[in-house]
């Protein structure tokens, strides 16, 4: 294989996909919906739900990646107010469970873990829907703002 090829076929379409969803605005919409779909109350697809937004909206990959990964951490910590707010919507309130009961219970068995959770899940999925539209406008025009300065011609 020649360099060029390389090149035309890889190296290319890499950097491409890197530059791609640039500007403020598109960066800032990419940072804001890996963060927010990152704390999606339901493990283990954030991953490849931020993957096909940024296909779908041609956003920057690495950068809805990075977001996505970055809060990770609070997607166990946001699943219990996410629940909170669900519950008090619905009025429909689930026996107690604490992060530790929701660790344990993982522990049996990924399978047996969803299923015995449904509920729980859903309901969170349900908070998570409602708090997701004022924390998306809150985040991204705080990211815009932050990220049009930094790109302003006098700031570098």
């Amino acid at each position: 294989m020649s360099e060029s090829y390389i090149q035309k076929k890889f190296v290319l379409p890499l950097v491409d996909l890197l530059k791609q969803g640039m500007d403020p605005s598109r960066l800032s919409l990419a940072l804001t919906s890996g963060a927010l779909i990152g704390v999606f109350p339901i493990l283990g697809i954030a991953t490849f739900v931020c993957g096909g937004v940024a296909a779908f909206f041609r956003l920057n990959h690495p950068a809805i990646q990075l977001a996505n990964y970055i809060v990770f951490p609070m997607q166990l910590v946001l699943f219990f107010p996410f629940l909170t707010l669900a519950e008090a919507v619905t009025g429909n309130s689930l026996d107690e469970i604490s992060q530790t009961k929701l660790v344990e219970t993982f522990d049996l068995g990924f399978l047996l873990a969803v299923e015995e959770l449904a509920q729980y899940f859903m309901l969170a999925s349900l908070g998570w829907t409602l708090a997701i539209v004022p924390l998306f406008a809150v985040l991204y025009f705080a990211l815009k703002h932050l990220i049009s300065i930094r790109f302003s011609p006098k700031y570098e």
